[in-house]
């Protein structure tokens, strides 16, 4: 009697394989997918905070931050916290510089003022972390260079392909160079086992 192997037939293996390699495909244009619309999300409100922060100078003649916002009834934006006005420790001086003390109140001016929407006591969100405006210098990404541009949109841990794909569509490519900066190279985001940038900025010539 002949005893059949129970092995797989080659034609089988071959399935297996297409199958297999379907699924990847599929994994991958789903990262894909995710990506631009991490990217996307970014980018629109990058813009958005652009546009309303150049707004916001236009009506009270300072950037959001560094107004230095009166007190009691002759404040400018109504329901600034005492301490994103006059003498509080986030108080703007007025120097055209978004100082590390007056980034987290340049994302209340601009809500107080009408201009963005979300909670005033909060960083702006993405998909992906938080923004904020800031003097470059104090961005923590490599922007000294980026002349004259004085002050930056600024987003934390993101991933290196979103990173990646912001520079390429808005810049150079290059996250060391250009308008886009990150605190770290495309060698880094190429490197196996590195997969988020702690902070990128964008500049912001305002």
């Amino acid at each position: 009697m002949c005893q059949r192997n129970s092995g797989f037939t080659l034609v089988e293996i071959a399935i297996v394989i297409a199958i297999i390699s379907l699924l990847m495909v599929a994994v991958f244009k789903g990262q894909s997918l995710v990506d631009q619309a991490n990217t996307s999300d970014i980018i629109a409100t990058m813009k958005d905070l652009r546009v309303a922060a150049d707004t916001f100078k236009q009506k009270f003649h300072y950037l959001p931050g560094d107004f230095p916002v009166a007190t009691g009834a002759s404040q400018e934006i109504a329901g600034v916290s005492a301490a994103c006005s006059i003498g509080g420790a986030g108080a703007g001086n007025g120097n055209g510089i978004i100082e590390a003390n007056e980034s987290a109140c340049a994302t209340e001016h601009l809500v107080r003022a009408e201009l963005i929407k979300g909670d005033p006591t909060t960083p702006i969100s993405t998909r992906q972390g938080t923004v904020w405006l800031a003097y470059r210098d104090n961005s923590g990404a490599q922007t000294a260079y980026i002349a004259p541009v004085q002050n930056v949109v600024v987003l934390s841990n993101i991933s290196c392909s979103v990173a990646l794909e912001i520079d390429r569509k808005l810049d150079d490519g290059i996250l060391t160079a250009g308008t886009i900066r990150a605190s770290k190279d495309n060698t880094f985001c190429t490197t196996a086992g590195n997969e988020k940038v702690p902070l990128v900025a964008f500049s912001m010539a305002l």
